[in-house]
């Protein structure tokens, strides 16, 4: 048995701290689905929730995978760097690729440096982003160095920056959370 939780279990708990009923959340890389579900759950069906995808097929797993929770889903078919008009409880980015389709089509640090750069400009004061990075195939680890030392320029006058990886396990996902202080 470990001590240590699984990362997506570890950005589960920050969620579930930040989130209440109600909130707008945006899941800047909804893949199939998973998380969008997670987050509408704790926003509930008074919340907003926005889903960004480039993939067609990605919007279709999360528009199923929401069944249930459609009415308060918003979908944009998309890059990730051109973020809707809103000022979110959290943000959250899920980097890579879609798991089972081609692993091929990633997220790419440009793209993704603009995202997060945009996303620090509409987050609410005490909000969130959370960012997973994948460093087991080379695009993942070009995106994860170079977000790792873009957060470590971040004002810490406006914002609290951590990261949670695995010292010991080079290909592990790690974390990224960029908390937004309150004026």
């Amino acid at each position: 048995m470990t001590l240590f939780r699984s990362h997506i279990k570890i950005a589960h708990d920050f969620w579930k701290k930040i989130l209440t009923a109600g909130d707008c959340a945006i899941d800047a890389t909804c893949g199939n689905g998973h998380d969008s579900l997670f987050i509408a759950e704790l926003i509930g069906p008074e919340g907003k929730l926005h889903c960004i995808d480039v993939q067609e097929s990605a919007i279709e797993n999360t528009r199923a995978e929401l069944k249930y929770l459609i009415d308060m889903s918003h979908f944009h078919l998309g890059s990730h760097e051109i973020l809707p008009p809103v000022s979110p409880k959290l943000i959250v980015y899920n980097l890579g690729y879609l798991p089972g389709a081609d692993k091929s089509l990633t997220t790419m640090t440009n793209t993704t440096l603009k995202s997060v750069q945009n996303a620090l400009e509409i987050i609410q004061p005490g909000g969130l982003i959370s960012i997973t990075c994948y460093p087991g195939h080379p695009e993942g680890k070009t995106e994860q160095e170079a977000l790792f030392q873009f957060v470590s320029e971040i004002s810490n006058i406006k914002y609290i920056v951590s990261t949670i990886n695995w010292v010991n396990r080079p290909f592990s996902p790690s974390l990224i959370f960029i908390e937004s202080k309150i004026n």
